[in-house]
């Protein structure tokens, strides 16, 4: 086969590769099983059309690509240490396998066809959990195995939609033809928050990136102006709404720990709580390198005598990482959030202000849960984390 033949099948692949891409982000949403035979599908194509030559280039123009390598790498050498079963120290190292999605994906998005279908599959894969979401909530759909109004858990929808409300409003204040549809799903999307699925994380989330979306547009007047209206529509919420009642929980919860007091029932806040605290106790232990790849549950079984297998994590991605790699993994998973508020700073603003958002959505969801050892989660903060951060690289010095 002479070469002029592969190049023409390579592009032929690549053509393609718009679509599956899309197909994958849109499946990240809507089906577990789906997104991992086109992630598959993602890995073989990065392979036959030797998108693995941009590889020394990203790395050079991306610090994000090479922090998240970084991280993957210290899931590899925590195989060298630590007391766990190799199967659990191999399962932890699959479940973390998005961090290397990063720097494989940041070869397609240099493309920017392969952005532009992206950013488009990212809105109608939100739009598609609203809808399904209202769907149930009619009763026209019926309600999946989280039995919340989601296609995913409520976590994760919470988290998915309050990016998407960011990104919306962002949009709508570009004055473009498509103002109103984006007001139209900002309100949708609020309703949907706050009204309708009420999951914790992604509220706050919200509460967060809304203040920076003001920041970003309008400067401080901005900030002070969506601080002060902030306040009064969640006094508001939290008085006189029943749909508040998880978050009155939380703060109940968060003054019982406080004061020291016992739970009346098992709270999840509460228990997050005495995740965080057991697992300061195994970083005291270890604090330099860690218990090992896979070694939380185990590690976390001994320290508190309880056997309980369900517990893999303690609901917070930084204190996960730390209690299997210490001060070096915390110190590595900082310098990759790190990276991304750097490189933020260095691209024009629509894309800065949606990777700005997309960062701080990453740390408030790492600090009440472990978004990349959630399958989901982790393939959907890699995709975006790519898209928003992938170098802008000519390719015809790449192909």
């Amino acid at each position: 086969m002479s070469q002029h033949t592969i190049k023409l099948i390579q592009q032929n692949l690549l053509g393609y590769g718009v679509f599956i891409t899309a197909l994958f982000i849109i499946s990240i949403y809507l089906s577990t099983a789906l997104a991992i035979i086109i992630s598959v599908v993602m890995g073989l194509l990065w392979l036959l059309t030797f998108q693995f030559q941009k590889l020394p280039a990203v790395f050079k123009d991306s610090s994000v690509a090479t922090w998240a390598l970084l991280l993957y790498l210290c899931f590899i050498l925590g195989f060298s240490y630590g007391d766990v079963p190799s199967e659990e120290a191999f399962s932890m190292l699959r479940k973390y396998r998005e961090l290397f999605f990063i720097p494989l994906l940041s070869c397609f998005f240099t493309n920017e066809r392969y952005r532009l279908w992206a950013w488009k599959a990212f809105i109608l894969a939100s739009v598609l959990t609203l809808l399904g979401s209202y769907l149930m909530d009619f009763g026209i759909m019926d309600m999946f195995r989280h039995k919340t109004f989601t296609l995913k858990s409520r976590i994760t929808h919470s988290i998915f939609i309050a990016f998407f409300m960011f990104f919306c409003a962002h949009k709508a204040f570009d004055n473009n033809k498509h103002t109103k549809w984006y007001l139209a799903l900002l309100l949708f999307g609020i309703y949907n928050l706050f009204f309708l699925v009420d999951g914790r994380t992604g509220q706050l989330v919200f509460m967060v990136l809304a203040p920076l979306l003001a920041v970003q547009r309008f400067g401080k007047k901005g900030l002070l102006v969506s601080m002060s209206l902030l306040i009064v529509l969640l006094a508001l919420y939290f008085s006189y709404l029943d749909k508040s009642i998880r978050i009155h929980e939380g703060l109940d919860n968060t003054r019982a720990y406080i004061n020291h007091k016992p739970e009346k029932r098992p709270t999840s806040m509460g228990l997050r709580y005495k995740f965080w605290e057991n697992s300061l106790k195994l970083v005291t232990e270890k604090p330099w390198l860690g218990h090992g790849t896979g070694s939380f549950s185990q590690e976390y079984q001994r320290v508190t005598g309880a056997h309980l297998d369900n517990i893999k994590n303690p609901h917070n991605e930084f204190l996960l990482i730390a209690v299997q790699f210490g001060l070096l993994g915390f110190l590595v998973y900082s310098g990759f959030l790190f990276s991304q508020y750097y490189c933020s700073k260095t691209l024009p603003d629509s894309e800065k202000w949606l990777a700005q958002g997309l960062l701080l959505t990453l740390i408030i969801t790492s600090l009440f849960n472990s978004p990349f050892l959630d399958h989901t989660e982790g393939h959907w903060f890699a995709v975006m984390i790519a898209l928003c951060f992938a170098p802008n690289i000519s390719r015809s010095k790449l192909v």
